[in-house]
């Protein structure tokens, strides 16, 4: 695949994908939460930023076709943590409104009716986290997650940002049911975002949330 043909195939990607948070082979960059790809004279670099603008996760490729590749896998993270975080923000709100959502009020003479019927039990999901020592820093090497339902429990794991496969060797629930055997940590939805966001850089540190 020639150069431009290369080129082309990415962003046309970008197109058919509505990908956003990009910057396309441009000089310096002081934008925050992006992915950079750009052409210097060591040969071809990818990373991403942070909220202050900071570089993260640098790679530097001798040739163009894989530096395009990583490229595009980071910036389709990128846009599936912001698709998550979009979706963690509306549930989080519609929790709020749940909870704080009051009876009108009712006179004395109002007629009594019957107690509405209970609502079926909402979804829940927990995360539980592996950690290993890697340059003197405990860093998430797996995640896992347990989604149950009125009907099913399904325990999955991550392979990539929001990319989730069945745990068919069964960890999880072993770790749930043996704790005391277990190397796995219960985290927070918020540790578990954590977690995605560092997949998505290819950038992987100690948990500041759990």
């Amino acid at each position: 695949m020639g150069e431009s043909a290369g080129h082309e195939a990415v962003l046309e990607a970008i197109r058919a994908e509505g990908l956003s948070g990009y910057r396309w082979f441009e000089g310096a960059t002081n934008h925050t939460d992006v992915v950079v790809i750009q052409r210097t004279a060591e040969g071809w670099t990818v990373f991403a930023t942070d909220e202050r603008a900071t570089p993260l996760g640098r790679r530097l490729f001798s040739a163009e076709n894989p530096a395009l590749d990583d490229f595009l896998s980071r910036l389709r993270a990128r846009n599936s943590v912001a698709a998550w975080q979009a979706e963690h923000r509306r549930a989080k709100a519609a929790r709020l409104a749940d909870s704080t959502t009051d009876d009108p009020p009712r006179s004395d003479h109002s007629p009594v009716t019957a107690a509405p019927v209970a609502a079926a039990p909402a979804e829940s999901v927990r995360y539980f986290v592996r950690e290993h020592r890697i340059g003197g820093q405990l860093v998430p090497v797996r995640l896992f997650r347990r989604t149950v339902a009125a009907t099913s429990t399904t325990d999955e794991l991550l392979v990539d940002v929001d990319e989730w496969v069945a745990d068919t060797r069964g960890v999880l629930d072993h770790a749930i049911r043996f704790l005391l055997e277990s190397d796995l940590e219960e985290i927070s939805e918020d540790a578990a975002h954590d977690v995605f966001q560092m997949a998505a850089t290819r950038t992987y540190g100690p948990l500041h949330r759990r």
